[in-house]
């Protein structure tokens, strides 16, 4: 009994060591428009990440501000576990010198996916006889 115990446990582990992982990084691009004030006492953005709509909201990055531009844009690597499709929720504020924060923008969106592909289907093999 002991011994298909331990052949059970050795197969369970195997199968679950064996099984594919799908986790990894994906690049975002985030983009906005900022009204600058006057004087022009902008220091960064920061970007803030949650799971469920309305947050609560973590950071996620900083931007630092370099010039005026019409929209300005960021890249962020984003990790979610294996196996997984999550809906990520975002938003951003505007920080300025003396470390006055702006309110959250408007929240924005989208689906994270690490799933694995589908089983395929329909797959077959057909034998052809080839006249020798």
């Amino acid at each position: 009994m002991k011994k298909l115990f331990f052949v059970l446990l050795a197969a369970v582990l195997f199968a679950a060591l064996a099984a594919p992982t799908w986790a990894g990084s994906k690049q975002l691009t985030f983009a906005w428009e900022q009204v600058l004030p006057e004087p022009n006492d902008l220091k960064e953005w920061r970007i803030y990440s949650a799971t469920q709509s309305g947050g609560p909201y973590a950071l996620m990055a900083t931007v630092s501000y370099v010039n005026p531009q019409t929209t300005y844009t960021s890249s962020q690597q984003m990790t979610s576990p294996d196996g997984q499709r999550i809906q990520y929720f975002f938003v951003l504020t505007a920080l300025d010198t003396a470390g006055n924060q702006s309110g959250y923008s408007n929240e924005v969106n989208t689906w994270i996916d690490f799933e694995g592909p589908g089983i395929p289907a329909r797959f077959t093999v057909t034998v052809t006889v080839v006249p020798q």
